[in-house]
């Protein structure tokens, strides 16, 4: 019984995955094997070993024929199944599975269904029934079970004419060795009827298995492991990927744990290399160095170098590329390293220098072969100095990093502070200001400029340390004033707070 079609597409159980490679139980579950080609409708016997458990009538279609039936292309190969629901009439699907179900073992199903009628489309009875015995029924009207599949997602996230995915996990009570899918609960209105198309029906037990462990050859030598398991939502491995899949790429032991609908599940591999080694990055040497290659040695290898030698060392002392092949038993390893050779950068800062007083000195570096920098990031090659201290500078290129260091020393004579006696405030650019000041050692702190009365007329704490000879907007008088300067000495390690004072003449 066909009349005109409509088709139901199908939903998606959010949190599962796609099936993964594993033994399907469900027999030609992709409808890709048939009898004798099907050219009419009711024709689901054709797709053995399917058949029919009650008098309705399930269409199979495949494309060795068209019959104009199939409005969708199926969702994996040429064959589908075709389904049917009106008041009364219920049709479906079985088939007796590879082998019985194991009890208390977890299994993965999923069924791929589409429509073109998601409106008519009846939530909460789809699904299928495993049993132990074949379900049969008498009449067209609907088996009555309790599927242990089920769709109870909303009618709203129902599609129109793609393929989606019903799925589901199972815990076996044991036996169970047939499989029934279609419509359990309710039956469509009057004029409610509508289609459903069918395909890849799969059901696997719900398995991890990484593999034994393993040798790999080399450095070079990846292995994929694949902890993909059927109606798994979450994967952690012990490096804290959350993929199914990990490329390997260095020896070492990994494990995965595997969350799904009814178990969690763990299992590790060991993956060791066989030769382990690499010749390492490609450098750059000093002229007149050398470098020792190694390669492990063991047991059973055999080491061919570029140019014949069969040690598991070489000594390089020029230019060029050097290659090695290490073989042992199956596993042949080669690698490669490049060489050049440079000349060694230099650097000469000269002779520590003994300084006097206010004296200043400039470092004028000779470098050569590399790029040159002071320690202290000061930005210019050339630096004027004025103050005690080592300075320390670096040349560096390909090869090599060379330092050379400079003590400048203000100990050749005392250090004193200096200030003038008298200064003449009139503005004929000479002798203008009262200025103190001392050698590259000492650090005025704070100035301070007193009356004949002893009375305060100027003070400051920030440089520049020096009086115009103003007070309150007006030039003093000439006369005789004093002055009080408070510095720091830093030299050779020590810092010692000084004061000095004087006499100060204010003449035109």
């Amino acid at each position: 019984m066909k009349k005109g079609y409509n088709w139901l597409m199908a939903w998606l159980i959010a949190f599962l995955p796609g099936m993964a490679a594993g033994q399907n139980l469900i027999p030609n579950g992709s409808f890709e094997m048939y009898r004798n080609c099907p050219r009419l409708d009711n024709l689901l016997a054709e797709a053995t070993p399917w058949y029919n458990p009650n008098m309705a009538t399930p269409d199979f279609y495949h494309q060795c024929f068209q019959t104009g039936q199939m409005l969708l292309p199926p969702h994996s190969g040429q064959g589908v199944a075709h389904l049917f629901f009106d008041q009364d009439w219920s049709e479906y699907l079985a088939v007796r599975l590879t082998k019985p179900l194991n009890a208390d073992e977890c299994y993965y199903f999923e069924m791929y269904i589409a429509t073109d009628t998601p409106n008519k489309y009846l939530s909460g009875t789809l699904g299928a029934y495993l049993s132990t015995a074949p379900i049969m029924g008498t009449t067209t009207q609907i088996l009555h079970a309790q599927p242990q599949i089920l769709d109870n997602l909303p009618k709203s996230s129902i599609t129109h004419l793609e393929w989606q995915r019903i799925a589901g996990v199972v815990t076996a009570k044991g036996g169970e060795e047939y499989i029934t899918i279609g419509s359990f609960y309710k039956s469509p209105p009057f004029l409610g009827f509508y289609y459903l198309f069918v395909d890849d029906i799969s059901l696997v037990p719900i398995n991890l298995e990484l593999g034994k462990d393993t040798t790999l050859c080399g450095r070079s030598s990846t292995r994929l492991l694949d902890a993909t398991t059927p109606g798994a939502f979450d994967y952690r491995w012990n490096d804290g990927s959350t993929k199914p899949m990990l490329l390997v790429t260095k020896p070492g032991k990994y494990s995965v744990t595997v969350v799904t609908g009814c178990k969690k599940l763990t299992d590790s591999i060991t993956v060791d290399y066989a030769l382990d080694f690499n010749l390492g990055a490609d450098t750059t040497l000093c002229t007149g160095q050398t470098l020792m290659l190694n390669v492990p040695l063991t047991p059973k290898s055999t080491y061919l170098w570029q140019d014949g030698s069969l040690k598991n060392t070489y000594t390089v002392s020029q230019a060029g590329q050097y290659k090695v092949q290490v073989k042992q038993a199956s596993c042949l390893v080669a690698d490669s390293i490049q060489v050049k050779y440079i000349r060694p950068p230099q650097l000469e800062l000269g002779p520590d220098k003994e300084l006097c007083g206010a004296e200043l000195f400039t470092i004028k570096p000779t470098s050569s072969e590399g790029k040159f920098a002071w320690m202290d990031q000061f930005a210019d090659v050339e630096r004027t100095v004025s103050s005690s201290g080592i300075f320390r500078a670096s040349v560096q290129n390909d090869c090599a990093t060379v330092t050379d260091s400079i003590m400048i020393n203000y100990g050749d004579c005392d250090c004193i502070l200096y200030a003038p006696t008298s200064f003449t405030p009139n503005d004929d650019g000479s002798n203008d200001v009262f200025l103190a000041f001392g050698c590259g050692d000492i650090t005025i702190t704070s100035l301070a400029i007193f009356n004949r009365w002893g009375e305060i007329i100027f003070q400051t704490s920030a440089a520049p340390f020096r009086w115009d000879g103003y007070y309150h907007g007006k030039l003093c008088e000439i006369g005789v004033y004093a002055w009080s300067v408070q510095y720091r000495l830093n030299q050779h390690g020590k810092v010692i707070l000084g004061q000095k004072e004087g006499p100060l003449s204010l003449i035109r």
